[in-house]
């Protein structure tokens, strides 16, 4: 990483602090750390050619706009994103045209799992996926996650998960190493020139 502490200014609207080093318990809720041009770089280093419905700059705004309003990480949500779909290459249960870019759904033997009509729409189920696990405070957007719902109904996960390694065995079954898969390409999103 960079700089103990170093002031980002991102647009008119996000300044953000990249710290010397992320915790390896980051929460789920919080402010976003890297910038949106380390993830743009990031993912046209990783796949310039992604399979989304979508500019990759369209893309990285749109988390950045509905993990900011919700109150959860953007930019690793976005890391989350890039782990669940191979750097949207897929190659799994789930199709590109779902825009479904966690999995939400996707159990397994074919199983596709929920479909967003749009790129955005895709993200927002994805961010309140993470808003139900990490808190019980509601949406503001209208809730468009078709899973959100169950998991107020399973008081044991509902609000209760606020680190990214404790989605492994929750978000992901079994999830061993999945918080970690995150957090290592969000590590390499944060290593990408400001």
């Amino acid at each position: 990483m960079r700089n103990p502490q170093v002031t980002v200014q991102q647009d008119s609207a996000i300044k953000l602090i990249q710290p010397a080093e992320v915790s390896k318990d980051l929460t789920i809720l919080g402010e976003p750390i890297a910038t949106k041009k380390q993830c743009v770089e990031y993912i046209k280093k990783n796949n310039p050619l992604p399979l989304i419905a979508t500019t990759i700059d369209e893309l990285v705004d749109t988390f950045y706009e509905e993990g900011i309003k919700e109150g959860v990480r953007p930019d690793v949500a976005l890391a989350q994103s890039l782990h669940e779909t191979g750097y949207f290459r897929y190659g799994g249960d789930v199709l590109p045209s779902q825009n479904n870019y966690a999995g939400i759904g996707a159990t397994g033997n074919k199983v596709k799992g929920a479909i967003f009509s749009t790129p955005t729409l895709g993200v927002r189920g994805q961010i309140q996926h993470l808003l139900a696990y990490s808190t019980t405070k509601l949406p503001v957007e209208p809730i468009v996650d078709p899973r959100y719902e169950i998991l107020t109904k399973l008081p044991a996960k509902y609000g209760k998960i606020k680190t990214w390694q404790e989605l492994g065995g929750n978000w992901a079954v079994p999830g061993i190493g999945y918080g970690d898969n995150i957090l290592k390409i969000h590590r390499e999103i944060l290593n990408m020139p400001i």
